[in-house]
């Protein structure tokens, strides 16, 4: 009884994130995001960085927010400026090369892929180091990127996408580094 609890759980854990070979048409265009997020982010081009995000998502808040999608879009537009201004970007990067892809226990494709952050808070000499995963995945023919650091993220993610409430996902790190 023992043994089948045990392999019962072991394919269980194995069914919500089975390795997945990524065709190399799925790492151009997931390759061709991150670099354009990239440039985004470190250039304050908010509108760019936005558009990273799953479409479903910005729908989910803007009906939690009860607001319309367009106001939900300019808002984040401007808080993501307000936020960028507030720090110096020391360095930024997303490393595909270093990407661990699975799928989801319905099949959906999903990569992990490092993140590493340096800031500098202009009020001080101090840097902060962020060392965490970014989500990509793949929604109506498209991959997205998902900041996964934050709770209230995660649980959105896992009410739009359900079929992520059996995946772990690791926890991000910063760090004072100077």
């Amino acid at each position: 009884m023992v043994r089948r609890l045990i392999l019962a759980a072991a394919l269980f854990l194995a069914a919500c994130a089975a390795p997945y070979n990524l065709p190399a048409e799925d790492r151009a265009d997931i390759a061709t995001r991150i670099a354009s997020f990239e440039r985004a982010f470190v250039q304050g081009r908010t509108t760019e960085i936005i558009n990273v995000i799953p479409p479903r998502m910005i729908t989910a808040i803007a009906i939690k927010g009860g607001v319309p999608e367009k106001t939900l879009r300019r808002e984040m537009a401007r808080s993501t400026l307000k936020a960028t201004k507030e720090v110096k970007i020391i360095s930024f990067g997303m490393a595909l090369d270093q990407a661990k892809f699975m799928t989801t226990s319905t099949g959906r494709p999903y990569g992990l892929i490092p993140t590493q952050t340096v800031v500098q808070i202009p009020s001080s000499a101090q840097k902060l180091k962020s060392t965490s995963a970014t989500l990509t995945l793949e929604d109506g023919g498209k991959w997205y990127l998902i900041r996964i650091d934050d709770s209230r993220q995660i649980d959105l993610l896992r009410e739009i996408y359900p079929d992520f409430a059996g995946v772990t996902l690791p926890k991000g790190t910063t760090q004072v580094i100077g």
